[in-house]
């Protein structure tokens, strides 16, 4: 019976590790199991083998788009090996491409640079000068799109979004802004600041906070947390006048989420529960260094931050949007994985991952810290987290110093500090003096050499030579890609021949979809709305139909509601067919009518002249009759 018993528990034991964790931190194999659950589903979603790259050619066209652009991000910040060249030359294309448009990447929407601008950097490329634009000028995405929008529109044209991105692409790598910049950090820091709610949250609009968008501005606000300077702004939602430090405001953000979290450990926006909430408030909490699944205030029923996520977990290894059907959100279905949720999860795993791993946070792309500025930044949490109720001034002023010491942009990554400054204060010490008179220590130049020899290989010049004689936009990504890279890579003979053939076949390639695009133009101009077209729009019609037989069958697929233009060729074709049957029964009824006409008249005649004979007849015996009388 002892035995059953102990055998019973240990089966209980083992059943309790599987199931999620309440109120204790995941380690990197959960967190990467849970990341690698979500590629695994994308690859299947989007056509890539299982041991293949999730950036195959078909993910690879959606460069420059929503979601195109995530995932990438979220690979990368991973460590996931995949094809990020490939990814920046088709995204640098399209760039170029719409920076010869009118609006560039958009006329209203700074977020599309931003979001670029971060999947650039996550591929390993550099923003700041990323192709050229018409003129031939280098595109510089986070001027264009932060610190000069104003030049074109407003930042916050779209509303709270364009300032908080914007602050986190600037951020991203601590950008330095020229002294003729449109915009300073000071004037989109207070953007942000003054569009806090009186609840402590921050929206789109309304004056009830959202999780979402009250987490996207603590992440922006999250590198100046430890910052003293107090900001001085007129607040929107109580039109008063307030004089507060970052963290103050930061600190009431994150009881606001505190507050809105529910009893499942997940967050509803919007009237839905979902679960993109809950990532946006992970990846807050981990850019202020704080552990998300151990922090009391984010523990709610003994259900944590991760356990509301994995509540929309599937089967399959990705995730829905929510459990309910949402009809503002037709594509996100209640029982099939969503690429949304997809992708902000997967990017949610990177931050944990990356805490976890004592790496920056998911939008500081700078190199690494060196393990002797890690060395230092944990001595001094240590010291921090050490400081008894009664510490004396002294040893409070030494642990300042230290602070201020590390170079300013590192200073974020102190967690604690808050309770250093406090006590100073408490104790009566001028923090802004000590900081004013305490030297940077800058540590040692860590960087390396990371130039890499790029070379056009054997099987890159096959690939260029088994191109077909006829391109399609199929080829697109890997005429892109091969240009992209012969372009920097190392001379070798006969390179010119294949950048020739290349920049024939892009021209080929630009030429279909050039023709492509003219298609679904006149669609749109000529026969829009299709209940609308009449026979006079034949020829238009008939002459869509023959350029859209002239294309391939990969390329018939870009053109946009063809199956209306073939319904609508079938309803002309058949109005005009019942338009020449009746014609042609209309004619055959009138040859008929002459036909019986003529019949008639030569009935009549033949009749006449019957009559004309039979009475010249008469005559004649009437003059025999008389004659022989």
């Amino acid at each position: 019976m002892r035995k059953r018993f102990l055998c019973l528990l240990l089966g209980l034991l083992c059943l309790t590790a599987l199931l999620p964790a309440h109120g204790r931190a995941a380690d990197a194999d959960d967190v990467r199991a849970i990341a690698d659950g979500i590629v695994a589903w994308k690859k299947a979603d989007n056509g890539a083998t299982a041991d293949g790259f999730l950036l195959n050619d078909a993910f690879l066209a959606l460069a420059g788009t929503t979601p195109g652009d995530w995932y990438p991000i979220g690979l990368s910040r991973l460590g996931v090996e995949d094809r990020y060249d490939a990814y920046l030359a088709v995204l640098r294309d399209q760039v170029e491409e719409r920076y010869r448009q009118p609006g560039a990447l958009s006329a209203a929407k700074a977020t599309e640079w931003h979001r670029i601008a971060l999947a650039v950097l996550a591929a390993g490329g550099d923003p700041t000068s990323f192709g050229t634009d018409g003129d031939g000028q280098p595109i510089d995405l986070i001027a264009d799109g932060t610190y000069n929008r104003g030049w074109q529109t407003s930042l916050g044209r779209q509303g709270i979004n364009g300032w908080i991105w914007g602050l986190i692409a600037l951020d991203s790598m601590r950008y330095e802004l020229p002294d003729d910049a449109f915009y300073t950090r000071e004037d989109i820091l207070l953007e942000i600041l003054c569009r806090q709610l009186a609840d402590g949250g921050f929206a789109l609009s309304g004056t009830t906070a959202d999780p979402d968008i009250t987490a996207m501005a603590v992440q922006a606000l999250a590198p100046y947390y430890n910052t003293e300077t107090v900001y001085t702004y007129k607040r929107k939602s109580t039109d008063s006048e307030c004089a507060r430090r970052i963290r103050d405001v930061v600190d009431e953000a994150l009881d606001c989420l505190s507050r809105l979290q529910l009893p499942t450990g997940d967050f509803q926006s919007w009237g839905t529960e979902n679960v993109e909430s809950t990532d946006q408030v992970v990846v807050a909490l981990c850019c202020l260094g704080i552990d998300p699944l151990t922090d009391e205030r984010f523990i709610k029923g003994g259900n944590t931050l991760l356990d509301g996520i994995l509540r929309y977990r599937m089967d399959d290894g990705g995730f829905v949007h929510a459990h309910s059907y949402d009809p503002d959100n037709p594509t996100s279905l209640p029982d099939r994985s969503n690429s949304m949720a997809g992708e902000q999860t997967l990017y949610t795993m990177a931050a944990l991952w990356r805490r976890s791993a004592g790496l920056r946070t998911l939008y500081d792309f700078r190199p690494e810290q060196s393990e002797a500025l890690k060395e230092r930044i944990a001595a001094l949490e240590s010291g921090i987290a050490a400081l008894p109720d009664d510490a004396s001034a002294t040893s409070l002023e030494a642990l300042l110093r230290d602070f201020y010491a590390l170079p300013a942009d590192e200073r974020s990554y102190v967690r604690g500090y808050w309770r250093l400054s406090d006590a100073a204060v408490a104790a009566g010490l001028d923090v802004s003096r000590i900081a004013d008179t305490t030297p940077v220590v800058e540590g040692p130049d860590d960087a390396q050499d990371d130039t890499v020899l790029l070379y056009f290989s054997d099987s890159d010049r096959a690939a260029v030579d088994a191109l077909p004689d006829v391109l399609t936009t199929e080829q697109y990504v890997t005429v892109t890609a091969l240009l992209d890279k012969l372009r920097r890579c190392e001379d070798f003979d006969g390179s010119e021949a294949y950048l020739e053939r290349l920049n024939e076949a892009r021209s080929q390639i630009a030429a279909v979809q050039a023709e492509i695009d003219a298609i679904n133009d006149e669609i749109r101009e000529k026969l829009y709305p299709f209940e609308d077209v009449t026979l006079l729009d034949k020829p238009v019609v008939d002459a869509l139909v023959e350029r859209y037989d002239a294309l391939s069958a990969y390329d018939k697929t870009k053109i946009e509601r063809w199956e209306d233009v073939v319904k609508t060729q079938t309803k002309l074709d058949n109005l005009l067919r019942a338009i020449w049957i009746g014609a042609a029964l209309c004619v055959a009824a009138a040859a008929l009518a002459l036909l019986l006409v003529r019949r008639v008249r030569r009935r009549r005649r033949r009749r006449a002249e019957e009559m004309e004979a039979l009475a010249a007849l008469y005559a004649d015996e009437d003059d025999r009759t008389e004659g022989g009388g």
